[in-house]
């Protein structure tokens, strides 16, 4: 007789009963009769599967929607690189020939005739009627622009007015943009954000990291619903916006739309002078239009990275502008906080 019959003859011998597989609900979800130290590994194991569901659910919506930015910006961008081919073949300064301007009537009185829209403008207008303008810089930024009636809708808002993170370029909502040049704000400020991927302002990091950048992209150009226009950058700087990072001093660039007692012009152009990391030779007066894009920048936070232009006057393009004059800033202005960090010497604040 075999060992193991021998084994299961004896009286006392007891077959080891085998162990049922258990499905997957039994194996996951708590269930009666569990042990206490089961049902909390199975709860930990549950929890621990949602999270990683529902950070997979976001990370695919993160990645849709960089996707999606990127499509429509593409798209629109596309659009208007037709429209400016088209429009600067048929005009030979790059500005709405369609637009009849300002005039000044027999007995002195201003003749505004009417306004034309251009064709561009009547294609976003369909599809957001807060567009105000489109603004680019070939090869580093182009965006459309939007105006609402306060300065926070557009930061996670895009031009189709989806809920989304990157947001749209948009004009401060103080700002008087498309109307008649006469009655244009004397500064022009667009908000955009510094994307990662390149897009909105994320390219504008450029003029800080080489200041020579601007020998190669001297040139802001701006269209509004009625026109086009050129700017040429005048100043780059990165500026603080809390009082306790200057010695409780804030240059409050985002203030001066219009040139007055409490924001002159002379205080505008000497902050501009100081701060910018390099001088452009390029001159200004106070007759004269201008142009602000702002946009985070990483120093400390929070912390401002400000480009501004100057329009073009009547008689200057981008072929005959003098802009030999350009020189690198030796020792620019910025706030307190960055000396702390970065060393060199601090220049006190202007009043």
């Amino acid at each position: 007789m075999a060992m193991s019959d021998e084994v299961r003859a004896n009286p006392r011998y007891k077959p080891k009963k085998k162990k049922e597989k258990k499905g997957f609900a039994e194996s996951f979800i708590p269930m009666k009769g569990d042990k206490p130290n089961e049902i909390l590994s199975k709860v930990i194991v549950l929890i621990s599967i949602a999270a990683l569901v529902i950070c997979g659910i976001v990370l695919a919506v993160y990645f849709y929607h960089i996707f999606e930015a990127k499509q429509n910006h593409s798209e629109l961008s596309n659009k208007y690189k037709i429209f400016n081919n088209l429009s600067q073949s048929s005009s030979t300064d790059g500005s709405a020939a369609d637009n009849p301007v300002t005039e000044i009537g027999n007995d002195g009185e201003i003749v505004r005739n009417p306004l034309v829209t251009l064709p561009f403008a009547e294609e976003m207008l369909a599809i957001n009627p807060d567009y105000v303008g489109y603004v680019s810089i070939p090869g580093v930024l182009s965006e459309a622009v939007v105006q609402a009636s306060d300065n926070e809708y557009y930061l996670k808002k895009n031009i189709y007015g989806q809920t989304r993170s990157c947001g749209t370029v948009f004009a401060d909502y103080r700002n008087v943009i498309s109307d008649y040049a006469d009655l244009q704000s004397d500064n022009i400020i667009l908000y955009g954000h510094n994307q990662r991927d390149g897009t909105m302002f994320g390219q504008l990091d450029y003029y800080k990291w080489d200041y020579k950048y601007w020998l190669q992209n001297p040139y802001i150009y701006f269209d509004n619903r009625y026109e086009q226009s050129t700017y040429v950058i005048i100043a780059s700087f990165v500026i603080n916006t809390e009082p306790e990072h200057d010695n409780g001093y804030v240059f409050d660039y985002q203030n001066y739309i219009n040139f007055d007692e409490s924001h002159s012009f002379d205080t505008f152009i000497k902050e501009l002078n100081e701060r910018s990391h390099f001088n452009t030779g390029i001159d200004v007066n106070e007759n004269d239009k201008f142009i602000t894009l702002s946009t985070c920048s990483y120093e400390w936070e929070p912390a401002r990275h400000v480009i501004i232009g100057r329009k073009l006057r009547a008689g200057e393009t981008p072929d005959n502008l003098d802009t030999t004059g350009f020189a690198v800033n030796p020792n620019p202005k910025w706030p307190a906080i960055y000396y702390k960090y970065n060393g060199g010497t601090y220049v006190e604040a202007s009043e």
